[in-house]
């Protein structure tokens, strides 16, 4: 759950502050609901996570089925949330793309395309330097991107994760290069098999899809790399 997340510092701690319990308040809420829902299709997992999780309430079967307080829903909440999350993921991707370790502490800057997106995203900083691993980030309307940085395209606007000083950039340049040219030659070879109507019509229907899946997966590597070489130049 992403209150788990956020909060994953504050529920571990050993100290049991006002905000700790806040926290499991809304987790044990959230999780007691979640097992009403699931108890129709799952009925005796749930009572066995209940009598476990919630020992001494009554039976999953016995309480009412949950719903919603209109109430406490918040659309512009919800959406800076997303906005939050979203963010989060393409700042993991980026550590993916690269292999930048997840203890490494990053800088990034979200350039947004309008003021209500700046302000929505500004409202979850919080959210986003915790779980995305950032040290700084700074937001702003059409922001500029730095050089020697990485891009991701998120809701409202696009992220851009400066490198310069996690990666070296003569060799990350040399290494998409070599990957790119790799995949390129693989594919050349796996195209001249797929063009030889002989291998094509003579080969099992299982082997000829192999092959295509091969070309698609080298092709994607081409595309996935060539815009990673387009993002540091």
């Amino acid at each position: 759950m992403a209150l788990a997340q956020i909060k994953k510092a504050v529920i571990n701690s050993e100290t049991l502050t006002a905000e700790k319990k806040n926290a499991m308040a809304i987790l044990s809420y959230v999780l007691k609901n979640v097992l009403d829902l699931l108890h129709p299709v799952m009925p005796f997992i749930t009572e066995e996570l209940n009598s476990i999780l919630f020992q001494g309430s009554e039976m999953v079967i016995s309480r009412p089925w949950p719903t919603a307080d209109e109430s406490l829903i918040n659309k512009d909440i919800e959406v800076a949330f997303d906005q939050a999350f979203a963010v989060v993921e393409a700042v993991r991707g980026v550590r993916g793309r690269y292999s930048v370790s997840p203890a490494t502490k990053l800088k990034a800057v979200v350039s947004v395309d309008d003021a209500a997106t700046e302000t929505s995203v500004n409202a979850c900083l919080a959210i986003i330097t915790e779980l995305g691993g950032i040290e700084s980030i700074t937001v702003g309307v059409k922001a500029e991107k730095p050089k020697f940085s990485a891009s991701a395209v998120v809701p409202g606007g696009e992220l851009f994760i400066p490198l310069e000083g996690i990666l070296d950039p003569a060799a990350e340049i040399a290494r998409l290069e070599k990957e790119i040219e790799k995949a390129k030659s693989f594919a050349a070879s796996i195209e001249r098999k797929l063009s030889n109507e002989k291998f094509v019509s003579g080969a099992p229907e299982a082997v000829v899809n192999a092959e295509r899946v091969k070309l698609a997966t080298q092709q994607d590597i081409i595309a996935k790399n060539q815009k990673a070489l387009e993002e540091l130049k």
